[in-house]
């Protein structure tokens, strides 16, 4: 299923093919995006950000953002949709320890819709801190997400999907010379949720 984005990246979140796709994270567990960058991954937590600080008629859902590697750029969450004023970014300063330690604080907090740790390059993490994140988000209605370059064996995740870079879209005059966007190919790697069909497959193009 094709999903074209028109608007700025990183996208998309009111359209009804990628809301769908970001339903499939399912509270009170813990999930995984697994990519390299450029591949959408960061894209794609960027619009589940949106779409849960913006989301509902009494406002939106409070966001935490545990990022490992202090790659988040905000202006990209605002140009994406999201709420700056209902996500909490904790900086870890490319020190694993820290935004583990940070993540399960926070999961453990009530009032969180989202709790994020971004590792990006920094991992892996060890199986351990899996299985301590997941004991801490279960039974609460919490959506935990980790995201990481590369998959880790023997993580207890409900929900993994897959990203990878299609090709990019080029702009200009001949030679064509600026990057436009990218196209991107996200699969479920795993799904142990009624939610998610094990066969899922999206394809998404975000325009710069």
């Amino acid at each position: 299923m094709a999903i074209p984005i028109e608007s700025s990246p990183p996208p998309g979140w009111e359209r009804e093919g990628i809301d769908g796709l970001l339903g499939l994270f399912p509270p009170g567990r813990l999930s995984e995006i697994v990519g390299p960058r450029s591949s959408g991954s960061s894209s794609l937590l960027l619009a589940l950000i949106a779409r849960i600080t913006t989301s509902g008629s009494q406002g939106g859902g409070q966001v935490a953002f545990v990022d490992g590697m202090d790659a988040l750029d905000p202006a990209s969450a605002a140009t994406a949709g999201a709420d700056l004023s209902a996500l909490l970014w904790v900086k870890c300063g490319g020190r694993l320890r820290v935004g583990l330690s940070a993540a399960d604080l926070l999961v453990r907090c009530p009032g969180f819709a989202l709790v994020v740790l971004d590792l990006d390059e920094l991992g892996p993490m060890p199986a351990s801190a899996h299985v301590r994140l997941q004991r801490a988000v279960e039974g609460t209605d919490t959506i935990l997400i980790t995201r990481s370059a590369r998959h880790r064996e023997g993580s207890p995740a409900s929900l993994i999907l897959a990203t990878r870079r299609l090709a990019p879209h080029w702009m200009g005059l001949r030679p064509l010379t600026r990057l436009a966007g990218l196209r991107s190919e996200v699969s479920i790697f795993r799904s142990r949720s009624s939610h998610a069909s094990r066969e899922g497959r999206w394809t998404l193009d975000w325009t710069l």
